[in-house]
């Protein structure tokens, strides 16, 4: 294949990732404010407002969040934020003179795309409109701080007091020039799931793969002879999903990028990731990853899974809540027919690692509400790690959106795996934006998506990226 053409298909196949990674932020995506309140996660809000940990602070105005997602304003933290510091119900004098009661929203959103969220964001800082908060995403750190997006937080909240202690770890790891501008909140589950059907193991001969993972045997061993024992030529594969490159890769251990001693170091030549990278070539030379820029124009959609083509769909929680969720309803398939296990473990890794998530938001460069932020960002670790509340938000899950208690339990013991992150797509959109034709995305998406090699691959992006990294490590050391 020409080069030229290969760059097209790889080009094209950033654009439709951009699909999958809508959903990695969001059950929807129109930027539009949700209520969908819990009556179990209410009544617990208004026995948490006194907590000692909520400062006792007047918040005056709505926060103003940057959003290319819909937020939940009946999720456990909105419902505290409300329950402390905002009620949702406030009386006015109307025209006439009357008093009338009118709903109050938490968020005024600001509107975007979601491939134009930093540009949006720098335009609006520039201008003197900035947005209070923002999703952090580690896909846009350290560059957003290192581009004076965003503020340290050091002053407003202390990291160190006990209700960190869950998170605290995790934010050790997202500092940058020795100070923390993310308070994570939440640890939640990534795009490296595998949904399987478990009728279609059965009907292969195959070993749950459930039971592999209980007996410590679910390896990328396992996997590789379940995918040679499954897949056809042309009529059935192993996996489908746009995150496989990324759910191996960090099962080593490492990322290809890492901040080690508060720098970032590349890790482009560690044979761990060239492990990797090998594994990835072979699923896609011996065709156990379906072929999805062949057959479906590089989108991925339920056809294949639905009926039992595929044996694996590497994604995250959010592909169940809107997606898999509905065609078990419409077939009619027992509670327990979709299962869940963790990416496979590298067999020569320490420990199983498994891709970290963290949910936080981020104080924006020029905000005005520097108190709405410390409210909402305390109110969220209260609320998440309140073993009552976590039980109510757990029944919530499943009413909103149909998880089984089966489920739930699993995502949690995936969730304790040990996470690894990886930095590749924190250096600038210009050479790491995972939807466009990126050197950082070239390292490994034509690995899984065309077989090439990655050493011909390294080569050629390795000088961008070094340099991006020693800019930014010399803006810090």
């Amino acid at each position: 294949m020409k080069a030229k053409t290969k760059k097209a298909i790889i080009l094209l196949a950033m654009s439709l990732i951009m699909l999958c990674l809508l959903a990695n932020n969001c059950r929807e995506v129109d930027g539009s404010n949700l209520i969908q309140t819990h009556e179990g996660v209410k009544k617990r809000a208004h026995e948490l407002k006194e907590h000692e940990a909520l400062p006792d602070i007047e918040i005056e105005k709505e926060l103003r969040i940057l959003s290319w997602y819909s937020l939940d304003e009946g999720s456990p933290t909105a419902e505290l934020y409300k329950a402390k510091y905002w009620p949702s119900i406030e009386t006015e004098v109307n025209e006439k003179g009357d008093e009338v009661e009118v709903d109050r929203k938490i968020f005024e959103i600001l509107n975007t795309s979601y491939e134009n969220r930093y540009t949006r964001l720098t335009s609006l800082i520039m201008s003197g409109d900035s947005p209070d908060l923002f999703l952090f995403e580690e896909r846009g750190f350290p560059y957003g701080v290192f581009k004076d997006q965003f503020s340290p937080i050091d002053d407003l909240i202390d990291l160190n007091a006990p209700e960190w202690e869950p998170t605290r770890d995790v934010i050790d790891l997202f500092q940058w020039g020795g100070k923390n501008y993310t308070a994570i909140t939440e640890l939640n589950n990534s795009s490296a799931l595998l949904y399987y059907r478990k009728s279609v193991i059965q009907e292969a001969g195959l070993t749950d793969p459930a039971k592999l993972w209980e007996q410590n045997d679910w390896t990328w061993d396992t996997f590789r002879s379940m995918c040679q024992q499954f897949s056809k030529p042309d009529e059935k594969w192993g996996i489908i999903g746009y995150y496989i490159d990324e759910a191996a890769i960090l099962s080593t251990g490492t990322g290809i990028i890492s901040i080690e001693d508060g720098l970032l170091k590349s890790n482009m030549d560690d044979s761990r990731i060239e492990r990797a990278m090998d594994f990835l070539h072979e699923l896609a030379t011996k065709e156990f990853r379906f072929p999805y820029h062949e057959k479906t124009n590089y989108q991925i959609q339920p056809t294949q899974f639905r009926s039992g083509e595929v044996l694996f769909w590497n994604d995250g929680p959010w592909r169940y809540q809107e997606t898999l969720v509905k065609i078990s309803e419409a077939e009619q398939w027992d509670d327990d027919e979709i299962g869940i296990v963790p990416f496979p473990r590298d067999p020569k890794a320490s420990e199983f690692f498994h891709r970290g998530k963290q949910d936080a938001l981020m104080l924006v460069a020029g905000s005005e509400n520097k108190d709405g932020f410390r409210a909402w960002t305390q109110c969220s670790i209260i609320a998440n790690f309140d073993p009552e509340m976590k039980k109510q938000g757990r029944e919530k899950a499943k009413e909103d959106y149909k998880w089984t208690d089966a489920h739930l339990d699993t995502l949690e013991k995936i969730r304790d795996l040990s996470p690894v992150w990886d930095f590749k797509n924190g250096i600038g959109a210009d050479i790491s934006d995972p939807v466009l034709d990126s050197p950082v995305e070239n390292l490994s998406k034509p690995i899984i998506v065309l077989g090439e090699s990655y050493t011909k691959m390294r080569s050629e992006y390795r000088g961008v990226i070094e340099a991006r990294l020693a800019e930014m490590n010399a803006s810090v050391s």
